[in-house]
């Protein structure tokens, strides 16, 4: 349900949370899902049903936070890359009658911790240098990195 959206303020202490207990070992990944460049969607474009969407795929143990209006960053504890891969592709499967519907495409760029991404600020850059390469590639998933 759209309460288990955190505030961006509470998505960023979770992450940083997170990232002390990522540099003991345990996996983590970012995924940022938005529309191409730095659109948004335009509200009115089945926006609850997008919020509903993406809140529905997310397990209980994801974090979601809409960044901007139908963008979504969302923290994946103790998943790792190929996790990440699975969560991606079954966020785009999900939309996939959405993103028929509105005519809007959106891109999933995944970052995984690692030693050279191992700050809040630089996990998020990195997926959403994914995200913006990712309208390029196969089913729209991009991993940073790879």
């Amino acid at each position: 349900s759209m309460s288990d959206l955190s505030t961006p303020d509470e998505f960023r202490l979770i992450l940083d949370f997170a990232i002390g207990i990522a540099d003991r070992g345990l996996p983590l990944a970012v995924v940022r899902l938005a529309p191409p460049g730095d659109e948004t969607v335009p509200e009115g474009k089945g926006l609850e049903e997008l919020r509903a969407a993406v809140a529905y795929i997310c397990r209980k143990t994801d974090r979601v936070t809409e960044t901007a209006t139908g963008c979504f960053d969302v923290l994946l504890i103790d998943c790792n890359r190929s996790g990440a891969l699975i969560f991606g592709d079954r966020l785009q499967k999900g939309l996939a009658d959405w993103r028929k519907e509105q005519g809007i495409p959106i891109g999933c760029g995944i970052a995984c911790f690692a030693p050279s991404l191992s700050t809040p600020d630089a996990l998020l850059a990195a997926a959403d240098e994914a995200r913006r390469r990712s309208f390029g590639a196969q089913e729209n998933i991009e991993i940073y990195g790879g």
